[in-house]
């Protein structure tokens, strides 16, 4: 069974019953685990909520979460720690970036509608696609809410998937509104990819069709 040690802060504790419960700093981080006075390990203090803590998290065999080995650091110890073991987040899109998305997606729009007018392309691919990227948003929202309760996740190759069918401007959408998969370098390549070959498809079929 995978254990996980992280920074995190206790958000419950019943002193008379001897137990509470953690949660990361970073909600991200996955949902608060349960914890008991013996695995808190101060020297006889007693823990208070609100306090930083250096845990070990672990999956247990109902499914809960078990937070042992609970260690009281201070804010900035637990932050630099956090911030050396972390993957380096890609740098947010700015305004630059907002732009050209927007642009982007108008571009798309204005051919789609411009195809479905001179009946390049079929009628039934307007309410297909509407209906792909509710899907797709809503797979980004499944997920997120997934991630920080700590359940099985949708695989990425399926997000993926539905970015190149023509879902990547929902998902685009879901990456600012839900803040999701917007800081791991290796997903916004592969999403920058499957935009472009949805569009080189896209401009493929417009140039050939009649």
């Amino acid at each position: 069974m995978s254990e996980v040690t992280q920074p995190g802060r206790i958000a419950n504790w019943d002193d008379a019953r001897g137990y509470g419960f953690v949660e990361p700093l970073d909600p991200a981080d996955g949902p608060r685990a349960f914890f008991h006075i013996r695995d808190y390990d101060q020297g006889g203090r007693r823990p208070e909520v609100g306090e930083v803590v250096r845990y070990t998290r672990s999956r247990q065999a109902d499914g809960r979460w078990r937070a042992r080995q609970v260690v009281r650091v201070s804010l900035a110890a637990a932050r630099t720690r956090q911030a050396r073991h972390a993957p380096i987040p890609a740098r947010a899109p700015g305004r630059g970036g907002l732009l050209a998305m927007s642009s982007l997606i108008a571009a798309w729009a204005a051919a789609l509608a411009w195809g479905l007018a001179t009946g390049r392309l079929p009628v039934a691919l307007a309410p297909a696609l509407a209906v792909l990227n509710l899907v797709t948003f809503a797979a980004y929202a499944i997920d997120k809410r997934a991630a920080q309760a700590g359940r099985r996740r949708t695989p990425e190759a399926r997000l993926h998937l539905f970015e190149l069918l023509g879902g990547w401007p929902a998902a685009w959408l879901g990456q600012r509104l839900l803040r999701h998969k917007s800081a791991k370098p290796g997903y916004r390549v592969a999403f920058r990819a499957m935009v472009a070959l949805h569009l080189l498809a896209f401009a493929l079929v417009l140039s050939t069709a009649r």
